[in-house]
């Protein structure tokens, strides 16, 4: 008889651990529930969605009717002003043509600079790749 009663009471406790294994579950997975409510509410999507009150409709409302506002006024001064997009202005090449003829010669940075409208950079960039050019042209038209 003893053997009887004790199964039923084993079965009852494991039953127990079940129930009390399901609900620590359920406990974890709610509060990773309310991290991720609460990093939602901080992100812009959350904080869009409050922005949902008439209060800060009215806040929106105003701002995109003042943005209206500016961008009337910028058109009404591009009118006036007759303001066209400029396409940037391409250097002529023939300033980098004599440029490289230049450092062909050997001509120093400076005199790069002061006749061709050079900046620095570009100055050594025209040495560095023209100024090799005519002793290379001169060594393979010796040999």
């Amino acid at each position: 008889m003893m053997i009887d009663t004790t199964i039923p009471l084993y079965a009852l406790f494991a039953a127990n651990l079940l129930i009390l294994a399901a609900a620590v579950l359920a406990i974890l997975r709610f509060q990773r529930m309310l991290r991720n409510s609460g990093a939602f509410w901080k992100s812009p999507t959350g904080a869009a969605i409050q922005m949902r009150c008439p209060a800060q409709q009215e806040n929106s409302k105003l701002i995109i009717h003042e943005i209206a506002v500016l961008q009337r006024t910028v058109a009404k001064l591009c009118e006036r002003e007759r303001v066209q997009p400029q396409a940037p202005s391409l250097p002529s090449k023939l300033p980098l043509r004599h440029a490289a003829r230049m450092a062909r010669h050997g001509a120093s940075i400076e005199d790069l600079r002061k006749s061709c409208g050079l900046n620095i950079g570009e100055a050594r960039l025209m040495r560095k790749l023209h100024a090799g050019r005519s002793a290379a042209a001169a060594g393979t038209a010796v040999q």
